[in-house]
């Protein structure tokens, strides 16, 4: 018996042995993805109300039934901004969501900046600017399909002008914007189901 005890002993101290040894390789390794803190998108600042001071252009009156009158009153509203109220350019996009369908317009609402509007958002903001946005019909791409009683394309153009409080003058927005507009029917009005802008290179603008 005492040597049966020793030599179970010595089994007992062999496997013990082992599993400290293989207990850093059963182990989750550690990775430095790991230890990484997680992305978290930082909330952007508040946009202030509109008052009688913000240059900003109001709704107007269209036919709502033209599909080119209600892409040009979206391109109109979505890129006239006023970096004395609007804290990031998506602020003007929640203003031109009138002319969104239900389905899009909650994307913009729900729709949260991942990072900092920009260089030339800055450069802006530091002259308290605002830009007028003169928007005009393009060319339709060679590929769009023709309009039918509840599908519509059009490319609008933007050239924009920025404003400043203290007297300053810059380039605002410039781009394409290839839109699809739908409705529910021939007497529903048109609406703006997808946007895909394309931005053109505007030219360095000098900082006060």
């Amino acid at each position: 018996m005492p040597r049966l005890s020793a030599a179970a002993a010595a089994v007992v101290v062999t496997l013990m042995l082992a599993g400290c040894a293989g207990g850093g390789d059963d182990a989750a390794p550690t990775s430095p993805s790991s230890s990484a803190p997680p992305l978290v998108k930082v909330p952007a600042a508040s946009s202030r109300p509109l008052d009688a001071d913000a240059h900003v252009p109001r709704p107007r009156q269209i036919d709502e039934h033209d599909a080119s009158a209600v892409a040009l009153a979206w391109a109109e509203l979505s890129y006239c901004y006023d970096t004395a109220y609007d804290a990031y350019p998506h602020a003007a996009r929640l203003r031109a969501a009138r002319y969104l369908t239900p389905e899009k317009a909650a994307m913009a609402r729900s729709y949260s900046p991942a990072s900092g509007p920009g260089a030339q958002w800055n450069t802006w903001a530091s002259h308290r600017a605002w830009t007028q946005a003169h928007a005009a019909l393009a060319d339709p791409d060679e590929e769009a399909e023709p309009d039918t009683g509840t599908r519509a394309y059009r490319v609008v153009s933007v050239d924009g002008t920025a404003h400043g409080r203290d007297g300053w003058k810059g380039p605002g927005p410039r781009l394409h914007a290839y839109l699809t507009l739908t409705r529910n029917g021939k007497d529903a009005p048109w609406r703006v189901r997808e946007n895909d802008v394309v931005e053109a290179v505007t030219p360095p603008s000098n900082r006060p």
